[in-house]
């Protein structure tokens, strides 16, 4: 059974398909729910649609008028060519046509509403309903609505090229609200806030709870929006009544960006055990996009250099610089030791990443300071905005000279001249070793950390969370080099060449946490082992160097990061989580030839002595 199309379009305010012909009289029923698959020039749209009829004098006996509506955000497939209803003998197709109309916005509408549909009835209601949408035109229209519901989003944050986080609450008094859509140009998003996270809101439930008979202290949300905006459009919302009225609200973009708009996401939350899995899997997602976003920008830095480093070092220390500038003149005065002519200053490169823009001139006065005090070269890196730890070690590792490199905290301090070398020598008696570290000790001398085992948290979700195994006791008597998963990023060496080929750290880790095991995790899978010498010590205050790390924003920030790293290795670590780590201590080996680039800088640096 066939019939045909005489007109059809899009119709931008009522988010659909809309079409008027007619079907042969022999189709049986047809206006109702029905199945709609509408085939186009470019594609097929098929889905759930309404479907009324129509009184058409001008066809007599040989057919009834219908018209349908089928809801979609794409308008981009052209010309319609046919379009089939499962009716209820069968289905009916309806062909266009050379005379058939394609007609556009309110003059689509306007044929539309002058048809005179029939029975009078629920489909002909609904189908008027539809066409009686108004159209957004610039303004919020809710204010008309507040005895059935308060709505507002306080920010609408991009996410990467076409999606929205957006923060706001959702008050409604019974029975609520038929549903929402997110408009932008042509695409037209259903959105339910009851999806995304939410978020208790007390002074939303003081001013309106009474009025709207509702006390739902969780009324606030955190909703991610993917692949919603179409380039260069104005947004808004669509919201629909159970009545069937329709209001509008403006969306506003945020001005927020980067760390800004991470911490605005984060600063309210407080998730723990079960809740936190469910938290991260809702914001997650617009948390890598806002910090992706932030990463692709361009990254400017200018270099200072005071002093001359050696021209062949054998390791680069790399230390990013935040917050606690101070920590530099400890820590310079300590690597200097042994004078102007010290082993440090005659065979390694020390550069400080300064990730701190307010900082800068300070210190840049500091190293000035420092060379003129202890005679130790020193080149500084300063960053045009904070980047975080990943990134600031990476910038540090392009610039970085020396055929190892050592990334090392601001917090963490020596006490022996010969440290580094002495860890660099970990390398040619142990050849399966690719990252090694020192024992640290805090203040008092008891462990800080002597390597990493996982350990499964249930106040956050029994993800797996890196320990350091008898942080607080003394340490025991030993100057073995003991294997483990994952070393802290506080102090930890390599060749520079596999921290190349591992590609840095991986800065998808906001601002800190995490870097540091995943980057030896990734090293294990490439067949190179971690390890801790407790032959050398140094030490650590731990997180001294980080001035916020108190607040809420900052704990869930390490809380994302958890997330990121149980993604990625849970699975994998799922059994040494479940036994007790034995430290394995590799046998004697044979003192392997070092690679010819390090044997080059040693000779090097031999006929300078």
């Amino acid at each position: 059974m066939s019939g045909c199309v005489d007109v059809h379009g899009y119709a931008p305010s009522t988010g659909s398909w809309l079409l008027c012909g007619w079907a042969p009289a022999s189709s049986g029923a047809l206006p109702g729910r029905r199945h709609l698959t509408f085939r186009f020039e470019r594609g097929v749209l098929e889905g759930e649609g309404l479907v009324a009829g129509t009184v058409r004098d001008d066809l007599g006996t040989r057919g009834r008028g219908v018209v349908a509506h089928l809801p979609s955000s794409d308008q981009s497939l052209g010309q319609l060519v046919s379009a089939e209803i499962d009716g209820e003998a069968g289905p009916v197709t309806l062909h266009a046509t050379s005379g058939t109309v394609q007609a556009e916005g309110p003059s689509l509408i306007e044929t539309l509403r002058a048809q005179r549909l029939s029975p009078p009835g629920t489909e002909a209601g609904l189908f008027r309903s539809i066409l009686q949408r108004p159209a957004f035109e610039g303004r919020d229209t809710l204010d008309r609505f507040e005895d059935q519901f308060a709505f507002r989003v306080d920010e609408a944050i991009s996410c990467g090229n076409s999606g929205l986080l957006l923060n706001g609450w959702l008050m409604t008094a019974p029975p609520g609200l038929r549903g929402m859509r997110l408009r932008s140009g042509s695409r037209s998003t259903p959105i339910d806030v009851r999806d995304g996270l939410r978020v208790a809101r007390p002074d939303v439930v003081a001013k309106y709870g009474d009025a709207l008979r509702s006390r739902n202290a969780g009324c606030g949300f955190v909703l991610h929006v993917p692949d919603c905006l179409e380039p260069g459009a104005s947004s808004y919302l669509e919201v629909e009544t159970v009545g069937g009225e329709i209001g509008f609200l403006r969306l506003v973009p945020s001005r927020l960006r980067g760390l800004g708009a991470i911490r605005n996401v984060l600063a309210n939350l407080s998730p723990r055990y079960d809740e936190v899995q469910r938290t991260f899997d809702a914001i997650g997602p617009a948390v890598t996009l806002l910090n992706r976003d932030r990463l692709d920008a361009p990254r400017p830095s200018r270099e200072i250099r005071f002093g001359t480093p050696p021209e062949m070092p054998l390791c680069s220390v790399i230390v990013p610089l935040y917050g606690r500038i101070d920590y530099m003149e400890v820590q310079v005065a300590l690597l200097a030791q042994g004078g102007a002519q010290g082993r440090f200053r005659a065979r390694h490169e020390l550069i400080y990443v300064v990730d701190d823009p307010g900082g800068a001139d300070a210190a840049c006065a500091l190293a000035d300071s420092l060379f003129r005090r202890f005679g130790l070269p020193l080149r500084l890196l300063l960053l045009e905005e904070n980047m975080g730890f990943a990134p600031a070690c990476n910038v540090g590792l392009a610039a970085a000279q020396g055929g190892h490199v050592c990334f090392l905290n601001s917090d963490v301090f020596a006490t022996e001249p010969d440290w580094l070398d002495r860890l660099l020598d970990d390398f040619s008696r142990h050849p399966s070793v690719g990252i090694v570290g020192p024992l640290l000790l805090f203040e008092d001398g008891t462990v800080q950390h002597q390597g990493m085992r996982y350990e499964a948290l249930p106040e956050f979700s029994h993800w797996l969370f890196p320990a350091h195994p008898g942080k607080g006791s003394r340490p025991a008597p030993s100057r073995a080099l003991s294997l483990h998963p994952a070393i802290t990023g506080a102090c930890m060496v390599m060749p520079r060449q596999l921290a190349h080929d591992l590609g840095g750290f991986d800065e998808s880790f906001v601002i800190g946490d995490f870097e540091d095991s995943d980057l030896c995790l990734r090293a294990r899978e490439a067949g190179v082992a971690s390890a801790v010498d407790h032959g050398v010590v140094l030490y650590h205050l731990e997180r001294k160097s980080q001035a916020s790390a108190a607040e809420t924003w900052r704990m869930n920030v390490t809380l994302y990061n958890a997330w990121l790293h149980q993604g990625r290795w849970a699975a994998r670590l799922a059994a040494e989580a479940d036994a007790p780590l034995r430290d394995r201590n590799p046998g004697p080996e044979a003192i392997t030839p070092l690679p010819a680039a390090q044997a080059q800088r040693d000779a090097a640096w031999a006929t300078r002595r």
